[in-house]
Protein backbone atom coordinates (compact mmCIF):
# COMPACT_ATOMS: atom_id res chain seq x y z
CA UNK A 1 0.00 0.00 0.00
CA UNK A 2 2.84 2.98 0.64
CA UNK A 3 4.49 2.12 -2.51
CA UNK A 4 0.92 3.02 -4.30
CA UNK A 5 0.72 6.01 -1.95
CA UNK A 6 4.25 6.89 -2.96
CA UNK A 7 3.72 6.52 -6.65
CA UNK A 8 -0.20 8.63 -6.30
CA UNK A 9 1.92 11.26 -4.91
CA UNK A 10 3.92 11.58 -8.18
CA UNK A 11 0.80 11.18 -10.36
CA UNK A 12 -0.68 14.20 -8.35
CA UNK A 13 2.39 15.97 -8.12
CA UNK A 14 3.01 15.42 -12.34
CA UNK A 15 -0.88 16.76 -12.54
CA UNK A 16 -0.39 20.09 -10.39
CA UNK A 17 2.89 20.67 -12.91
CA UNK A 18 0.89 19.86 -15.83
CA UNK A 19 -1.37 22.43 -15.05
CA UNK A 20 0.89 25.38 -15.09
CA UNK A 21 1.41 28.67 -13.52
CA UNK A 22 0.84 31.63 -15.88
CA UNK A 23 -0.99 34.58 -14.71
CA UNK A 24 -4.48 33.97 -14.11
CA UNK A 25 -7.71 35.35 -15.88
CA UNK A 26 -10.04 37.78 -14.66
CA UNK A 27 -13.44 36.00 -14.30
CA UNK A 28 -15.39 39.07 -13.56
CA UNK A 29 -18.17 39.96 -16.06
CA UNK A 30 -17.73 42.17 -18.67
CA UNK A 31 -13.60 42.58 -17.40
CA UNK A 32 -11.33 42.10 -20.26
CA UNK A 33 -8.36 39.86 -19.77
CA UNK A 34 -5.25 41.81 -20.44
CA UNK A 35 -2.53 39.40 -18.78
CA UNK A 36 -0.37 37.29 -21.01
CA UNK A 37 -0.69 33.97 -20.42
CA UNK A 38 -3.74 32.01 -18.62
CA UNK A 39 -3.83 29.16 -15.87
CA UNK A 40 -7.21 27.18 -16.99
CA UNK A 41 -9.54 25.77 -14.35
CA UNK A 42 -9.17 21.62 -13.41
CA UNK A 43 -11.60 19.63 -15.09
CA UNK A 44 -13.83 19.64 -12.27
CA UNK A 45 -14.62 23.60 -12.68
CA UNK A 46 -13.39 23.85 -8.90
CA UNK A 47 -10.81 26.43 -9.43
CA UNK A 48 -12.51 30.13 -8.74
CA UNK A 49 -10.97 33.74 -7.76
CA UNK A 50 -8.89 34.24 -10.66
CA UNK A 51 -5.29 36.05 -9.93
CA UNK A 52 -3.84 38.03 -12.07
CA UNK A 53 -0.22 39.21 -12.13
CA UNK A 54 2.76 40.57 -14.26
CA UNK A 55 5.41 37.98 -14.18
CA UNK A 56 7.85 40.87 -14.97
CA UNK A 57 7.11 42.78 -11.53
CA UNK A 58 7.19 39.15 -9.78
CA UNK A 59 10.11 38.12 -11.17
CA UNK A 60 13.81 39.98 -11.32
CA UNK A 61 15.96 37.89 -13.76
CA UNK A 62 19.05 37.50 -12.69
CA UNK A 63 22.12 36.47 -15.32
CA UNK A 64 20.30 32.82 -16.40
CA UNK A 65 22.97 32.56 -19.93
CA UNK A 66 25.45 29.79 -20.23
CA UNK A 67 24.83 28.13 -16.58
CA UNK A 68 27.17 25.83 -16.21
CA UNK A 69 26.84 22.55 -13.53
CA UNK A 70 28.68 19.69 -12.55
CA UNK A 71 27.37 16.51 -12.39
CA UNK A 72 28.23 12.90 -11.21
CA UNK A 73 29.21 9.87 -13.39
CA UNK A 74 25.83 8.08 -14.98
CA UNK A 75 28.37 5.76 -16.42
CA UNK A 76 26.58 1.78 -16.77
CA UNK A 77 29.35 -0.75 -15.27
CA UNK A 78 29.40 -4.78 -14.78
CA UNK A 79 29.70 -4.61 -11.03
CA UNK A 80 26.31 -1.85 -11.48
CA UNK A 81 24.22 -4.60 -13.61
CA UNK A 82 25.70 -7.39 -11.54
CA UNK A 83 24.48 -5.95 -8.38
CA UNK A 84 21.11 -5.01 -9.85
CA UNK A 85 20.16 -8.64 -10.85
CA UNK A 86 21.54 -9.80 -7.18
CA UNK A 87 19.08 -7.84 -6.26
CA UNK A 88 16.86 -8.96 -8.10
CA UNK A 89 17.08 -12.42 -7.64
CA UNK A 90 16.68 -11.91 -4.11
CA UNK A 91 13.38 -12.26 -4.51
CA UNK A 92 12.86 -15.28 -6.49
CA UNK A 93 14.11 -17.98 -4.52
CA UNK A 94 13.09 -21.63 -5.30
CA UNK A 95 12.60 -24.28 -2.34
CA UNK A 96 14.12 -27.68 -1.98
CA UNK A 97 12.45 -30.92 0.04
CA UNK A 98 13.62 -31.43 3.06
CA UNK A 99 13.06 -35.01 5.02
CA UNK A 100 12.73 -32.67 8.39
CA UNK A 101 8.95 -33.82 9.98
CA UNK A 102 8.21 -31.11 13.10
CA UNK A 103 7.49 -27.83 12.23
CA UNK A 104 10.04 -25.23 14.13
CA UNK A 105 10.31 -21.42 14.17
CA UNK A 106 12.50 -20.45 11.15
CA UNK A 107 11.19 -23.24 9.04
CA UNK A 108 9.68 -22.91 5.73
CA UNK A 109 6.40 -24.79 5.24
CA UNK A 110 4.60 -25.84 2.32
CA UNK A 111 0.97 -25.37 2.63
CA UNK A 112 -2.78 -26.01 1.41
CA UNK A 113 -5.42 -24.06 3.65
CA UNK A 114 -8.90 -22.75 3.54
CA UNK A 115 -10.31 -19.95 5.66
CA UNK A 116 -13.79 -20.23 6.86
CA UNK A 117 -16.27 -17.59 8.19
CA UNK A 118 -19.20 -18.71 10.00
CA UNK A 119 -18.66 -21.90 7.93
CA UNK A 120 -18.33 -19.98 4.33
CA UNK A 121 -14.75 -19.45 2.81
CA UNK A 122 -13.88 -16.53 2.51
CA UNK A 123 -12.24 -14.47 -0.37
CA UNK A 124 -8.27 -15.13 -0.22
CA UNK A 125 -8.46 -17.40 2.32
CA UNK A 126 -7.37 -20.24 0.13
CA UNK A 127 -4.22 -21.56 -1.56
CA UNK A 128 -2.72 -24.76 -2.31
CA UNK A 129 1.38 -25.39 -2.25
CA UNK A 130 2.17 -21.98 -0.66
CA UNK A 131 5.21 -21.34 0.93
CA UNK A 132 5.36 -19.88 4.41
CA UNK A 133 8.20 -18.96 6.76
CA UNK A 134 7.04 -19.68 10.16
CA UNK A 135 7.90 -16.21 12.51
CA UNK A 136 7.59 -13.93 9.22
CA UNK A 137 4.50 -12.87 10.66
CA UNK A 138 3.26 -13.00 7.00
CA UNK A 139 -0.28 -13.88 8.10
CA UNK A 140 -2.65 -12.98 11.32
CA UNK A 141 -1.77 -13.90 14.75
CA UNK A 142 -2.03 -16.95 15.76
CA UNK A 143 -1.89 -18.87 12.36
CA UNK A 144 2.17 -19.62 12.21
CA UNK A 145 2.48 -20.31 16.22
CA UNK A 146 -0.30 -22.71 15.88
CA UNK A 147 2.05 -24.52 13.16
CA UNK A 148 4.54 -25.02 15.36
CA UNK A 149 5.26 -28.71 16.64
CA UNK A 150 2.80 -30.05 14.36
CA UNK A 151 4.06 -33.18 11.94
CA UNK A 152 4.21 -33.09 8.03
CA UNK A 153 1.26 -34.59 6.88
CA UNK A 154 -1.05 -33.80 9.75
CA UNK A 155 -4.26 -31.70 9.38
CA UNK A 156 -4.63 -29.11 11.76
CA UNK A 157 -7.67 -26.63 12.79
CA UNK A 158 -7.15 -22.69 13.81
CA UNK A 159 -9.63 -20.60 15.68
CA UNK A 160 -8.55 -17.58 15.07
CA UNK A 161 -9.61 -13.53 15.00
CA UNK A 162 -8.72 -10.74 12.50
CA UNK A 163 -7.63 -7.78 14.03
CA UNK A 164 -10.05 -4.88 14.46
CA UNK A 165 -7.44 -2.88 12.26
CA UNK A 166 -7.68 -5.15 9.46
CA UNK A 167 -7.99 -3.63 5.82
CA UNK A 168 -10.79 -5.72 4.70
CA UNK A 169 -13.93 -4.22 6.85
CA UNK A 170 -15.67 -7.44 6.48
CA UNK A 171 -13.30 -9.16 8.04
CA UNK A 172 -11.80 -6.57 10.58
CA UNK A 173 -12.36 -8.32 14.06
CA UNK A 174 -14.58 -11.63 13.06
CA UNK A 175 -13.58 -14.76 14.24
CA UNK A 176 -12.81 -17.26 11.56
CA UNK A 177 -11.61 -20.82 11.13
CA UNK A 178 -8.12 -21.81 9.14
CA UNK A 179 -8.16 -25.76 7.75
CA UNK A 180 -4.84 -26.33 7.41
CA UNK A 181 -2.40 -29.40 5.84
CA UNK A 182 0.95 -29.13 6.04
CA UNK A 183 2.22 -30.88 3.14
CA UNK A 184 6.19 -30.90 3.72
CA UNK A 185 9.02 -28.60 5.27
CA UNK A 186 11.28 -26.96 2.82
CA UNK A 187 14.52 -24.93 2.19
CA UNK A 188 14.43 -21.87 0.58
CA UNK A 189 17.32 -21.61 -2.09
CA UNK A 190 18.14 -18.14 -4.02
CA UNK A 191 20.12 -17.91 -7.12
CA UNK A 192 23.13 -15.67 -7.59
CA UNK A 193 24.85 -13.58 -10.46
CA UNK A 194 27.37 -16.63 -10.99
CA UNK A 195 24.63 -19.56 -10.37
CA UNK A 196 21.62 -18.50 -12.20
CA UNK A 197 20.46 -20.89 -15.37
CA UNK A 198 18.92 -20.22 -18.74
CA UNK A 199 16.27 -22.86 -17.11
CA UNK A 200 15.70 -20.43 -14.23
CA UNK A 201 15.18 -17.17 -15.90
CA UNK A 202 12.85 -18.45 -18.73
CA UNK A 203 10.71 -19.55 -15.27
CA UNK A 204 10.68 -16.61 -14.04
CA UNK A 205 11.79 -13.77 -16.28
CA UNK A 206 9.96 -14.59 -19.41
CA UNK A 207 7.27 -11.58 -19.02
CA UNK A 208 10.16 -9.23 -18.36
CA UNK A 209 11.32 -10.77 -22.20
CA UNK A 210 13.66 -12.78 -20.89
CA UNK A 211 14.89 -16.45 -21.56
CA UNK A 212 18.42 -16.70 -20.86
CA UNK A 213 20.72 -15.24 -18.67
CA UNK A 214 22.44 -13.33 -21.65
CA UNK A 215 19.09 -11.72 -22.32
CA UNK A 216 18.72 -10.99 -18.79
CA UNK A 217 21.91 -9.02 -18.23
CA UNK A 218 22.31 -6.97 -21.74
CA UNK A 219 17.89 -6.53 -21.01
CA UNK A 220 19.39 -5.06 -17.14
CA UNK A 221 21.90 -2.69 -18.60
CA UNK A 222 19.90 -1.31 -21.36
CA UNK A 223 17.33 -0.63 -18.12
CA UNK A 224 19.91 0.64 -16.45
CA UNK A 225 20.92 2.82 -19.20
CA UNK A 226 17.91 4.11 -20.10
CA UNK A 227 17.09 4.97 -15.71
CA UNK A 228 21.01 6.79 -15.70
CA UNK A 229 19.77 8.76 -18.36
CA UNK A 230 16.67 9.82 -17.09
CA UNK A 231 18.59 10.85 -13.59
CA UNK A 232 20.90 12.81 -15.50
CA UNK A 233 18.69 15.03 -17.29
CA UNK A 234 16.76 15.62 -13.86
CA UNK A 235 19.65 16.00 -12.31
CA UNK A 236 20.39 18.49 -14.81
CA UNK A 237 17.22 19.98 -14.59
CA UNK A 238 17.56 20.39 -10.83
CA UNK A 239 21.27 21.54 -10.81
CA UNK A 240 19.71 24.56 -13.51
CA UNK A 241 17.21 25.25 -11.09
CA UNK A 242 19.35 25.92 -8.20
CA UNK A 243 21.60 28.35 -10.01
CA UNK A 244 18.84 30.08 -11.00
CA UNK A 245 17.28 30.39 -7.67
CA UNK A 246 20.88 32.29 -6.65
CA UNK A 247 20.86 34.78 -9.41
CA UNK A 248 16.58 35.37 -9.96
CA UNK A 249 14.46 37.02 -7.25
CA UNK A 250 11.15 35.83 -7.00
CA UNK A 251 8.14 37.38 -5.39
CA UNK A 252 5.13 35.38 -5.33
CA UNK A 253 1.71 36.98 -6.78
CA UNK A 254 -0.95 37.33 -4.00
CA UNK A 255 -2.87 34.80 -3.06
CA UNK A 256 -1.42 32.27 -5.69
CA UNK A 257 0.51 30.26 -3.48
CA UNK A 258 -2.47 29.97 -1.23
CA UNK A 259 -4.60 28.83 -4.34
CA UNK A 260 -2.24 26.19 -5.66
CA UNK A 261 -1.88 24.64 -2.76
CA UNK A 262 -5.69 24.31 -1.87
CA UNK A 263 -5.85 23.16 -5.35
CA UNK A 264 -2.94 20.44 -5.02
CA UNK A 265 -4.80 19.05 -1.65
CA UNK A 266 -8.38 19.04 -3.33
CA UNK A 267 -6.91 16.78 -6.25
CA UNK A 268 -5.17 14.74 -4.27
CA UNK A 269 -8.26 13.70 -1.69
CA UNK A 270 -9.85 13.17 -4.83
CA UNK A 271 -7.29 10.61 -6.20
CA UNK A 272 -6.94 8.96 -3.01
CA UNK A 273 -11.25 8.52 -2.99
CA UNK A 274 -11.20 7.68 -6.08
CA UNK A 275 -8.33 5.49 -6.60
CA UNK A 276 -8.21 3.82 -3.07
CA UNK A 277 -11.60 4.33 -1.35
CA UNK A 278 -9.95 6.39 1.30
CA UNK A 279 -10.11 9.33 2.90
CA UNK A 280 -7.14 11.46 4.00
CA UNK A 281 -6.95 11.32 7.51
CA UNK A 282 -6.59 7.45 6.94
CA UNK A 283 -3.99 7.17 4.06
CA UNK A 284 -1.88 9.75 6.64
CA UNK A 285 -2.24 7.51 9.52
CA UNK A 286 -1.02 4.73 7.15
CA UNK A 287 2.13 6.52 6.48
CA UNK A 288 2.81 7.50 10.04
CA UNK A 289 2.51 11.30 8.75
CA UNK A 290 0.52 14.23 10.90
CA UNK A 291 -1.50 16.72 9.22
CA UNK A 292 0.20 19.50 10.13
CA UNK A 293 3.66 17.49 8.39
CA UNK A 294 1.66 16.55 5.18
CA UNK A 295 1.00 20.74 4.91
CA UNK A 296 4.19 21.38 5.25
CA UNK A 297 5.42 18.67 2.38
CA UNK A 298 2.54 20.02 0.02
CA UNK A 299 3.52 24.01 0.52
CA UNK A 300 7.20 23.30 0.03
CA UNK A 301 6.48 21.38 -3.07
CA UNK A 302 4.39 23.48 -4.75
CA UNK A 303 6.16 27.00 -3.61
CA UNK A 304 9.41 25.42 -5.46
CA UNK A 305 7.16 24.17 -8.34
CA UNK A 306 5.66 27.89 -8.59
CA UNK A 307 9.05 29.16 -8.07
CA UNK A 308 10.43 27.69 -10.80
CA UNK A 309 7.58 27.98 -13.68
CA UNK A 310 7.62 31.82 -12.85
CA UNK A 311 11.66 32.20 -13.20
CA UNK A 312 10.80 29.97 -16.78
CA UNK A 313 7.75 32.19 -17.72
CA UNK A 314 9.94 35.38 -17.11
CA UNK A 315 12.63 34.08 -19.27
CA UNK A 316 10.64 32.38 -21.78
CA UNK A 317 8.84 36.05 -22.44
CA UNK A 318 12.30 37.95 -22.17
CA UNK A 319 13.30 35.98 -24.60
CA UNK A 320 9.83 35.71 -26.73
CA UNK A 321 9.60 31.95 -26.59
CA UNK A 322 6.24 30.38 -27.51
CA UNK A 323 4.25 27.50 -27.46
CA UNK A 324 3.44 26.68 -31.06
CA UNK A 325 0.27 23.98 -32.41
CA UNK A 326 2.81 21.20 -32.97
CA UNK A 327 5.18 21.99 -29.84
CA UNK A 328 2.10 21.44 -27.93
CA UNK A 329 0.48 18.45 -29.29
CA UNK A 330 3.64 16.62 -28.67
CA UNK A 331 3.53 17.40 -25.74
CA UNK A 332 0.36 16.52 -25.04
CA UNK A 333 1.10 13.12 -26.76
CA UNK A 334 3.66 12.47 -23.85
CA UNK A 335 1.65 13.21 -21.24
CA UNK A 336 -1.06 11.02 -22.13
CA UNK A 337 1.54 8.19 -23.19
CA UNK A 338 3.34 8.57 -19.87
CA UNK A 339 0.20 8.44 -17.41
CA UNK A 340 -2.21 6.28 -19.18
CA UNK A 341 -5.03 8.85 -20.10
Amino acid sequence: MKKKMAVLLAVVCAISLISGCGEKKDNSEGTENTSEGTDSADASGGQEGAISYDVEECVKLGDYMGIKVSLGSYEVTDESVKSTIESTLASYPSYEDTDKTTVEEGDVVNIDYEGLKDGVAFEGGTAQGSNLEIGSNSFIDGFEDGLIGKKVGEDVKLDLTFPEDYGNAELAGQAVVFNVKINKIVNEVYMTYDTVTDEFVASNFVNDGYKTVNEMIEGTRKQLESNNETNKQTDTENAIFEELHKSCTVTMPDGLLDQRIQEYKDQYVQNLKSSYNMELADYLGSMGMTEEQFNDQVQQYIQESLTNQLILEAIAKKEKIEADEEGYTAYMKDVVAEFGY
